[in-house]
């Protein structure tokens, strides 16, 4: 995972609880990475679910629910790295260019960088997105998918399916309720 990755997680237990949680998580977790992550660096998933798992049990609240406002706290500071990624695109358009266009672009800054698979079907009022990741993070995915929303100011309805026979696949139909103002 990439330490960017890492990095906004801090940011985002720090908001949530405090420096001094964050600092006392990291010192009590075990961790394969025994020095600072740094954005550009490369760091084993393990360590970040290790902690997200740490973090959560701490706080008591339910893991999935987490994973997925961590996914809308992370999508607002992704964008602030590649704004240029919204510009004069729709909600829908950006939805539609996270496989070919940002995860082709984040591969040729990162070419170790392991992105998830994005496969659409679409219609007039909806979008599905066919998630497709070993890592099954789908909560983080629909998360970030909030936080496009959001940053698009546009109302979506998101129905989530999970796959009991292959839990590396999720769809989410998106429903577009409110016209885009971004």
């Amino acid at each position: 995972m990439k330490g960017i990755v890492f990095n906004v997680f801090e940011e985002f237990i720090e908001t949530i609880a405090g420096e001094e949680f964050f600092d006392d998580l990291l010192d009590s977790t075990v961790l394969q990475t025994q020095v600072p992550f740094v954005g550009p660096g490369t760091y084993p998933d393990a360590d970040l679910m290790a902690l997200f798992t740490a973090a959560v049990e701490r706080l008591g609240v339910e893991p999935g629910q987490a994973l997925k406002q961590f996914g809308q706290f992370l999508f607002h500071k992704l964008i602030a790295t590649g704004p240029q990624y919204a510009e004069n695109v729709d909600l829908r358009q950006f939805l539609l260019s996270i496989h070919t266009v940002i995860h082709v672009e984040v591969r040729k800054l990162y070419p170790e960088a392991i992105t998830p698979e994005f496969t659409y079907d679409e219609s007039d009022d909806h979008l599905v997105m066919h998630y497709r990741s070993a890592r099954q993070l789908w909560q983080l995915a629909e998360g970030l998918i909030i936080g496009c929303a959001e940053y698009f100011n546009e109302e979506i309805t998101i129905e989530t399916q999970t796959y009991d026979d292959d839990p590396e696949r999720c769809s989410f139909t998106i429903t577009f309720n409110g016209n885009s103002e971004h």
